[in-house]
Protein backbone atom coordinates (compact mmCIF):
# COMPACT_ATOMS: atom_id res chain seq x y z
CA UNK A 1 0.00 0.00 0.00
CA UNK A 2 1.46 3.30 -0.74
CA UNK A 3 -0.38 5.85 1.26
CA UNK A 4 1.05 9.48 1.38
CA UNK A 5 3.48 9.00 -1.81
CA UNK A 6 2.59 12.21 -3.26
CA UNK A 7 1.01 15.01 -2.67
CA UNK A 8 0.48 18.69 -3.65
CA UNK A 9 -1.58 21.26 -2.56
CA UNK A 10 -2.73 24.74 -3.51
CA UNK A 11 -4.53 28.20 -2.23
CA UNK A 12 -4.60 30.59 -4.68
CA UNK A 13 -5.88 34.10 -3.52
CA UNK A 14 -7.42 35.96 -7.15
CA UNK A 15 -6.58 39.61 -7.44
CA UNK A 16 -7.80 40.42 -10.91
CA UNK A 17 -9.82 37.71 -12.93
CA UNK A 18 -10.82 39.22 -16.13
CA UNK A 19 -8.14 37.07 -18.20
CA UNK A 20 -8.78 33.67 -16.90
CA UNK A 21 -9.46 30.83 -18.83
CA UNK A 22 -10.25 27.06 -19.08
CA UNK A 23 -7.08 26.42 -20.12
CA UNK A 24 -4.82 24.48 -18.25
CA UNK A 25 -1.66 24.25 -21.37
CA UNK A 26 -0.12 27.56 -22.12
CA UNK A 27 3.89 29.14 -22.24
CA UNK A 28 4.64 30.39 -18.86
CA UNK A 29 8.21 32.72 -18.15
CA UNK A 30 9.31 32.03 -14.62
CA UNK A 31 11.12 34.53 -12.58
CA UNK A 32 13.12 32.98 -9.47
CA UNK A 33 15.53 35.78 -8.93
CA UNK A 34 14.61 39.14 -11.20
CA UNK A 35 11.59 40.41 -11.98
CA UNK A 36 10.35 41.40 -15.34
CA UNK A 37 11.81 44.39 -17.23
CA UNK A 38 8.36 45.66 -18.64
CA UNK A 39 5.24 45.81 -17.60
CA UNK A 40 2.58 43.43 -16.06
CA UNK A 41 -0.50 43.23 -14.11
CA UNK A 42 -0.96 40.74 -10.73
CA UNK A 43 -3.43 38.35 -11.56
CA UNK A 44 -3.39 36.12 -8.18
CA UNK A 45 -0.61 35.07 -5.16
CA UNK A 46 -0.62 31.20 -4.93
CA UNK A 47 0.88 29.52 -1.83
CA UNK A 48 1.85 25.79 -2.79
CA UNK A 49 2.75 22.56 -1.18
CA UNK A 50 4.65 19.76 -3.27
CA UNK A 51 5.65 16.76 -0.68
CA UNK A 52 7.68 13.44 -2.08
CA UNK A 53 8.26 10.15 -0.60
CA UNK A 54 11.77 9.80 -1.97
CA UNK A 55 11.16 6.10 -2.38
CA UNK A 56 7.71 6.36 -4.65
CA UNK A 57 7.71 9.38 -5.98
CA UNK A 58 11.30 11.04 -5.98
CA UNK A 59 12.31 14.44 -4.78
CA UNK A 60 10.28 17.76 -4.87
CA UNK A 61 12.40 19.75 -6.79
CA UNK A 62 11.43 23.99 -7.35
CA UNK A 63 12.07 23.66 -11.00
CA UNK A 64 9.93 20.52 -11.49
CA UNK A 65 6.97 19.38 -9.69
CA UNK A 66 6.40 23.33 -7.77
CA UNK A 67 7.13 25.01 -11.58
CA UNK A 68 4.06 22.33 -13.02
CA UNK A 69 1.62 23.53 -10.70
CA UNK A 70 2.05 26.71 -10.52
CA UNK A 71 2.01 26.53 -14.50
CA UNK A 72 -1.17 25.18 -14.24
CA UNK A 73 -2.98 27.64 -12.14
CA UNK A 74 -1.20 30.38 -13.69
CA UNK A 75 -2.60 28.99 -17.01
CA UNK A 76 -6.18 29.01 -15.79
CA UNK A 77 -5.41 32.68 -14.61
CA UNK A 78 -5.11 33.72 -18.31
CA UNK A 79 -1.36 34.73 -16.98
CA UNK A 80 1.52 33.96 -18.93
CA UNK A 81 4.66 34.28 -16.36
CA UNK A 82 5.43 33.86 -12.33
CA UNK A 83 7.51 35.57 -10.20
CA UNK A 84 8.84 33.21 -7.39
CA UNK A 85 8.39 35.74 -4.54
CA UNK A 86 10.17 32.82 -2.06
CA UNK A 87 10.59 29.26 -1.79
CA UNK A 88 11.77 26.20 0.42
CA UNK A 89 13.12 22.78 0.07
CA UNK A 90 13.33 20.49 2.68
CA UNK A 91 13.49 16.78 3.75
CA UNK A 92 11.93 14.81 6.57
CA UNK A 93 12.41 11.22 6.86
CA UNK A 94 11.75 9.99 3.85
CA UNK A 95 9.55 12.93 2.52
CA UNK A 96 11.03 15.75 0.45
CA UNK A 97 9.11 19.25 0.35
CA UNK A 98 8.47 22.15 -1.43
CA UNK A 99 7.08 24.94 -0.59
CA UNK A 100 6.57 28.25 -2.82
CA UNK A 101 4.91 31.71 -2.41
CA UNK A 102 4.14 32.82 -6.02
CA UNK A 103 2.47 36.09 -8.11
CA UNK A 104 0.83 35.27 -11.47
CA UNK A 105 1.22 37.57 -13.78
CA UNK A 106 0.12 38.85 -17.19
CA UNK A 107 3.13 40.45 -19.16
CA UNK A 108 1.65 43.17 -20.92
Amino acid sequence: MLLGACSTTSTVSIIDNKYQTNQSVCQVTFFKKTKPDREFQKLAQIESHVQRNIFFGGDAKLEDQAYDELKIKTCKLGGNAVIIDDYVESRAAEFSHVHVWATTIKLL
